[in-house]
């Protein structure tokens, strides 16, 4: 008989040691990440109080568009027009054709919400994923049109409008919006 111990009683003792320190680890990080959840969600809720709203503006209703611009997308990557001018505070609808044989995309976004989508669509199509529809953006199927109404945010500034898939950011699909300060009532 050998007088040391099995290497299954050493290895028992030992893998109930680690699997109870695993454990405890486990529920550290749990509690940790419910902590951060709660005290994180108020500043979540508090900075974008309706999930559909954005610092450029948020989805508009069609009765309420002021005025409709068309928008077309094209497979040299570019889209016509390529300048648009709206009012701050005005309610747009974009009615937006793909007159091309190349799927696009249509997203209104200041340089920050665009950068985030272009890095969202890359991480996407490396799953083998595509774009649904967004609150701020439509995918365009070729020789399709799709609709999206906007209310602009009460600021006025450059947003942009672009395309997201594969290589047509980088290529250069995007166009430019001014938004303009609104016209002040005349005083009579």
């Amino acid at each position: 008989m050998p007088a040391f111990r099995t290497p299954s009683l050493a290895m028992g003792r030992f893998s109930l040691r680690r699997k109870r320190l695993e454990a405890a680890r486990y529920y550290k990080f749990r509690v940790g990440m419910a902590a951060l959840m709660i005290a994180g969600f108020p500043l979540y809720a508090h900075a974008n109080p309706k999930p559909d709203t954005f610092s450029f503006g948020h989805p508009g209703t069609a009765a309420k568009a002021d005025r409709t611009i068309r928008i077309t997308a094209l497979d040299t990557l570019r889209f016509s027009p390529s300048i648009v001018k709206v009012r701050e505070g005005e309610t747009v609808r974009f009615v937006v054709t793909n007159q091309g044989k190349l799927m696009h995309e249509f997203v209104l976004g200041d340089k920050r919400a665009q950068v985030a989508h272009e890095a969202e669509m890359e991480r996407m199509a490396a799953m083998g994923m595509t774009m649904d529809r967004d609150p701020n953006g439509v995918p365009l199927a070729p020789g399709k049109t799709q609709t999206l109404v906007w209310t602009f945010a009460d600021k006025p500034g450059t947003l942009y409008y672009a395309c997201h898939e594969p290589g047509h950011y980088a290529a250069g699909m995007v166009g430019t919006i001014l938004v303009e300060p609104a016209a002040y009532p005349s005083r009579g």
